[in-house]
C-alpha cells in the first residue's frame, strides 16, 4: 500500500529530474550551437576543390574581360581587309577593333591567358584550399592568427585587391609578399598580372621572366609572357613561349588560341588551322576560334571553308560583328555580292565600325 509520504518523495524526486533537465537541455544546446557555429567559421575559408575551381573560372573570366577592356582602346579597322589581319596582337584578334553589341568570352578575341593555380602552404593552412571568393572579405587578423605567415597573408590580400581592380593596392601587397619572401613564384606572376591589367606590359614581362626562371613549369606564365611578346609584334618568340605553355599542358586552350593566331599572322596557314582545330575538338562552341580558322582558310584562298566557319560563329554567337563582317569579305571574294552587302550591313547594324 503506498503511503502519504512515499507519494511526496515520488513527486519531488519528479521535480527534482525535471529541474535538472531543464537546466542540462540550454547548456548542451548552447555548446553544440556553439560548435556549429566554429565550424560554420571555419567553412567560411576552407572549401572543397571544386567550389574553388569554379571560383577561379569566374575570377579567371573577369581579369581577363578586364585586359581586353584596356588593349582595345586605340584601334582602328581597314575595311577594305578581313579584320583579323591585323598586327595588333592584344587588341581584339583582327585589327582590333570590338562590336559594341558583342559578348566577350573568357579569351574573347584577344591573346588571353589562365592564372596560375598552384598550392600555397602556409605553417598551419593551405592556402590552396581557401575560396577566392573570400578574398574579398578575408580579415587578414584572421589569416594571421590561423598561423600563415605574413608574406602569405600579404599575397592574399593583393589578389583581394587585384579582384576589386583597386591596383595600387594590389601591387603594395604583392611587393610586401615579394619582401618577406624574394623567391615567391605566385606572388610574381600576381603582380604581372596587374601590371598587365595597368598596361604595364614592360613590368609585366620581367615578372613573369622571374616566375618563369623560378618555377621552370608554369604554363601560365609562359602563356602571358608570349602574349605580351605577340603585343610587340615578335610572333616568333611568341609562339615559343605558347609551344612551351603547350608542352606543359597539351590542352591549354588560350595557349592554342594565341599560338594559332601567331601563326596566322606569321602566314603559317596551315599550322594555325592545326591549332584552332585542336582548340575547336575542346571548346565546340568556341565562336572566336571558328572565327579565327575562317580567317586562316580565308588568306589560304579557300572562300568556301571560310565562309562555312564564319556562319559557324554566327550561329554561336549571332551578335558577332566581327564575324558578319569578315564572312561579308569573304562572301564578296567569292562574287556573292548580294550576300557580302548583306553581311556588311549587318555588322555595321551590330556597331562594327
Amino acid at each position: 500500500m503506498i503511503t502519504k509520504k512515499t507519494k511526496l518523495w515520488f513527486l519531488l524526486s519528479c521535480l527534482f529530474m525535471t529541474g535538472q533537465f531543464l537546466f542540462i537541455f540550454p547548456a548542451c544546446k548552447n555548446q553544440s550551437e556553439a560548435q556549429n557555429e566554429a565550424i560554420d567559421i571555419r567553412n567560411s575559408f576552407i572549401t572543397g576543390a571544386s567550389l574553388a575551381l569554379s571560383a577561379e573560372k569566374i575570377k579567371n573570366k573577369t581579369e581577363n574581360q578586364a585586359i581586353n577592356e584596356v588593349q582595345q582602346g586605340g584601334a582602328s579597322n581597314t575595311a577594305a581587309a578581313i579584320s583579323a589581319a591585323g598586327s595588333n596582337a592584344g587588341a581584339n584578334t583582327a585589327s582590333g577593333s570590338t562590336a559594341s553589341g558583342s559578348s566577350v568570352s573568357s579569351r574573347g578575341d584577344s591573346l588571353s591567358s589562365l592564372s596560375l593555380s598552384s598550392i600555397r602552404s602556409g605553417r598551419m593552412v593551405s592556402i590552396g584550399e581557401l575560396n577566392p571568393v573570400n578574398y574579398n572579405t578575408v580579415d587578414p587578423a584572421i589569416l594571421l592568427q590561423m598561423g600563415l605567415p605574413q608574406y602569405q597573408v600579404s599575397f592574399i590580400m593583393g589578389e583581394r585587391f587585384r579582384n576589386e581592380r583597386n591596383y595600387d593596392r594590389a601591387l603594395t601587397e604583392y611587393n610586401r609578399a615579394i619582401a618577406g619572401k624574394n623567391d615567391y613564384a605566385e606572388a610574381y606572376f600576381s603582380r604581372g598580372r596587374t601590371y598587365q591589367l595597368r598596361g604595364d606590359l614592360n613590368r609585366a614581362f620581367d615578372d613573369y621572366t622571374r616566375t618563369i626562371n623560378l618555377t621552370r613549369n608554369s604554363a601560365a606564365a609562359y602563356n602571358h609572357r608570349g602574349f605580351i611578346l605577340a603585343q610587340r609584334g615578335d610572333h616568333t618568340q611568341a609562339i615559343n613561349d605558347f609551344t612551351q605553355a603547350l608542352a606543359l599542358n597539351r590542352d591549354y586552350g588560350d595557349a592554342l588560341y594565341n599560338r594559332g593566331y601567331s601563326y596566322r599572322v606569321l602566314g603559317q596557314y596551315d599550322r594555325a588551322i592545326e591549332d584552332f582545330n585542336r582548340l575547336i575538338r575542346l571548346e565546340p562552341r568556341n565562336a572566336a576560334a571558328f572565327n579565327q580558322r575562317g580567317t586562316a582558310w580565308y588568306y589560304r584562298e579557300n572562300d568556301e571553308q571560310a565562309i562555312r566557319d564564319f556562319t559557324e560563329a554566327i550561329r554561336l554567337r549571332p551578335n558577332y560583328a566581327l564575324a558578319w563582317h569578315n564572312r561579308g569579305t569573304a562572301h564578296r571574294m567569292a562574287g556573292n555580292t548580294s550576300a557580302a552587302n548583306a553581311d556588311f550591313a549587318e555588322a555595321v547594324r551590330l556597331g562594327y565600325r
